[in-house]
């Protein structure tokens, strides 16, 4: 249960809030180094710039949220920073930051940043060419207008073309088709989007000119005679920036590519004679050897090389079901293997002799990542380690909260709409007297059209009875299956509604709703844990406050 929630208590602390700006009180901070302090945590400083980056990220996060700047909790968000100082503070007192797991995933990182933040350098001038947008853009809005025919007889659709080979005009033929002709079917100067065409009929229309007509084009639905009469191409924005994106990303593949192949070839040398030497379909004991085998099968420059011992570990870290039914596949897969680890140790080397490792930027990503990493670490190994929840806990829970497993009353509905409230009365009495439903929806008069703007829509569908407006509710309360209501609109519509099947609320079965029950118990426990952890360590670490006004 644990392992399934372990990403819940961060969430907890970090990203439960909805915020926007306001005014703190910072009369009572202190200034250290020019910054002012709004708190103190074992002696170790909370700068009011720290408060103000974390309260945006948060505020970032929440945006589009509907609650206001009233309900920003200020205090709650210093006290989280505070706890997270505690918590780092503790993990650190026990060893937690220096547990191997935590350490390899910390340099993991550390050089995955390195080579992003290389690649993104390299690539940040990359520029698309907006001719080739412009192509793009153009074939993908293209709209074709045609009229054309389908006729189901090859010698129906040549008749039309020998009264087209004595000047019939095409028009005069389409008139007379949509008349009652023989075509199947007939469209008539109907724009149509190219992306949106049969290949085939996409083929014939960018070999015509506007105003020419096709040659007999032979379907499974039968044969073809169509005219392009236009062509034109609709402003669509969106589909302009898809495309650029794509283009955008396309180009940079290429040029990351290309330029990872210039690092290896500045960095590396591979030695394919051992590599191809390599044989991983092999005893147990053959394998062993090959994972202690000191032979280069690439060297690097100002780097260590790689080894076929090397490369036989990266296949273990990959391959999660073991090597030992895996090992024929291995050959197939050493020299890709043996590339991507030349690929990220030359990017590696890359970007340090370009001194990124001691850019301001890249030492921020990694403390953020490797605090980020800690508290993570801090919550699921001690704090998720102290919440235990048991059977007689969750039922009891389920007891408590019945109202939130109970499922809403439905009703599948109906209905008939007039603008007459005599008729509407009428229709009630009609139908409760044995007249069938769907029969006097089809019959009666009055009826207001169903396309009418700002109809309720039911059509027979089934629908949570607490989904629908309150003076339909109202109309509701208290009906059966099989039962006949009239409800009168805002807007002077008068519906008809029945109602042919009322579901009603019913309590769900513990054992269905177990796995909700456990993930809300738990986050309420992992919340306590967490205030329980934080009012701890406070006795431990001295905590002093100094903004306390907002």
């Amino acid at each position: 249960m644990k392992r399934i929630y372990l990403i819940l208590p961060f969430s907890i602390l970090l990203l439960c809030l909805v915020l926007s700006h306001g005014d703190a009180s910072e009369d009572k901070a202190p200034v250290i180094d020019g910054k002012k302090i709004v708190a103190m945590v074992n002696h170790e400083p909370i700068t009011a710039e720290e408060f103000g980056m974390f309260l945006a990220n948060i505020e970032h996060e929440a945006m589009g949220s509907a609650k206001e700047a009233e309900s920003v909790d200020y205090a709650g968000i210093l006290d989280r920073l505070i706890d997270e100082k505690l918590f780092l503070l503790e993990a650190s007192n026990i060893g937690l930051d220096t547990l191997p797991e935590l350490t390899n995933m910390i340099d993991e990182n550390s050089r995955k940043a390195m080579a992003q933040m290389l690649v993104k350098q390299e690539v940040k001038n990359i520029e698309v060419d907006e001719e080739e947008v412009e192509r793009e853009y153009k074939e993908a809005v293209k709209e074709l207008k045609v009229t054309g025919a389908l006729y189901k007889t090859e010698s129906d659709a040549r008749t039309v073309a020998e009264e087209l080979a004595a000047g019939t005009p095409f028009d005069d033929i389409i008139k007379r088709a949509i008349e009652g002709g023989s075509a199947i079917e007939v469209m008539q100067g109907k724009y149509l989007k190219r992306r949106e065409l049969m290949s085939k009929v996409d083929e014939v229309l960018s070999q015509l000119e506007i105003g020419s007509i096709s040659d007999i084009v032979k379907f499974d639905k039968g044969f073809l005679i169509i005219r392009l009469d236009d062509v034109r191409f609709p402003q669509e924005p969106e589909v302009r920036e898809k495309i650029n994106r794509i283009l955008w990303k396309n180009a940079k593949d290429i040029a990351v590519e290309k330029y990872i192949v210039s690092l290896l070839e500045k960095y590396t040398e591979v030695d394919q004679t051992v590599l191809d030497s390599i044989d991983y379909d092999t005893s147990d004991e053959g394998y062993k050897k090959l994972s202690e085998d000191e032979r280069i099968v690439a060297r690097i420059k100002e780097d260590k090389p790689v080894t076929v011992g090397d490369l036989t570990a990266a296949f273990e870290t990959k391959l999660f079901h073991g090597v030992e039914q895996r090992q024929k596949e291995l050959n197939k897969r050493k020299e890709k293997m043996l590339n991507e680890m030349l690929r990220k140790r030359v990017l590696v080397l890359e970007a340090k002799k370009q001194r990124i490792d001691k850019s301001v930027a890249y030492n921020d990503k990694i403390k953020t990542f490797k605090k980020s990493l800690i508290i993570s670490y801090f919550i699921d190994k001690v704090i998720a380690a102290s919440v235990k929840m048991n059977e007689e806990e969750l039922k009891a829970y389920y007891d408590e909260h019945r109202n939130s497993y109970t499922t809403p009353t439905m009703m599948k509905i109906d209905s008939i709409v007039f603008d007459i409230r005599e008729k509407a009365d009428a229709a009630v009495e009609t139908l409760r007297s044995g007249t069938e439903f769907r029969w006097l929806s089809e019959n009666a008069d009055g009826q207001v059209r169903k396309d009418a703007q700002g109809l309720l829509n039911f059509e027979g569908t089934i629908l949570s009875v607490s989904s629908l407006p309150d003076p339909v509710q109202k109309v509701l309360s208290g009906v059966d299956s099989e039962d006949f209501r009239l409800y009168e609109s805002e807007d002077g519509h008068f519906y008809v509604l029945y109602i042919e099947k009322v579901f009603p609320s019913a309590l769900r079965e513990y054992q269905e709703v177990r796995n909700d029950i456990a993930k809300e118990l738990y986050n309420i426990k992992m919340t306590e844990a967490v205030k329980s952890w934080s009012a701890k360590l406070k006795e431990h670490y001295p905590v002093e406050v100094y903004m306390t006004e907002f």
